[in-house]
């Protein structure tokens, strides 16, 4: 399991995020919210120091803090996406090399928007998944239908009670309201390519 960390080297494009854009989000919907620091720290169960480094843009949560901030504040893990919405438009291209990406504490974890935004009637992600991470702790509830296709190596996902072991090419549709976690209890790290509408993640 990873820690967080406040100096992680984040896999992220040269153009992407950095932290103190992410601190600018997470300080923006706690005002947002009305929470102080420390009613965030209590309702998410992150440190108020981790919480204050994070918002100065002195580091970079793991993903499992993540998870927790945003069930925290109300919000999709999504709202943590850098970079700014593009103006609508009849189509939307998003080049590989310029995804949208979370920014993680974690170095083999990398979450990337593949739909231009979340504001459209379909979102898409893929997802590197570490080697032996899971978030049963922290799983994630959202509205909407999801499905995940494994593209590369092995994921555990459990929905509810239940378990269903992927493989590559395996995928799963499942309601999004209800508690689902991700585990990938190989040594290699697996990749998932996942679509939900409305875009809830």
């Amino acid at each position: 399991m990873h820690t967080d960390s406040v100096d992680g080297g984040s896999v992220i494009p040269a153009d992407g995020p950095p932290t103190n854009q992410l601190g600018s989000i997470v300080r923006s919907l706690r005002a947002g919210s009305g929470m102080s620091l420390n009613a965030l720290a209590a309702a998410s169960g992150v440190s108020a120091g981790l919480l204050s480094q994070i918002e100065r843009g002195h580091g970079n949560p793991s993903y499992n803090t993540l998870i927790k901030l945003a069930h925290a504040l109300g919000v999709r893990v999504g709202e943590f996406f850098g970079g700014h919405d593009p103006e609508p438009k009849l189509a939307g291209l998003v080049r590989a090399g310029a995804r949208r990406r979370l920014l993680l504490s974690e170095h083999d974890m990398v979450y990337e928007l593949l739909t231009p935004s979340m504001n459209g009637r379909l979102g898409m992600i893929r997802a590197q998944i570490a080697a032996g991470w899971s978030n049963e702790t922290v799983p994630f509830v959202h509205e909407g239908e999801e499905c995940v296709i494994v593209t590369e190596g092995e994921l555990i996902v459990v929905v509810g009670t239940e378990r269903y072991a992927l493989k590559e090419g395996d995928a799963l549709t499942y309601d999004a309201s209800i508690p689902h976690w991700y585990a990938n209890v190989t040594d290699a790290p697996a990749v998932l390519i996942g679509s939900m509408t409305p875009p809830s993640f």
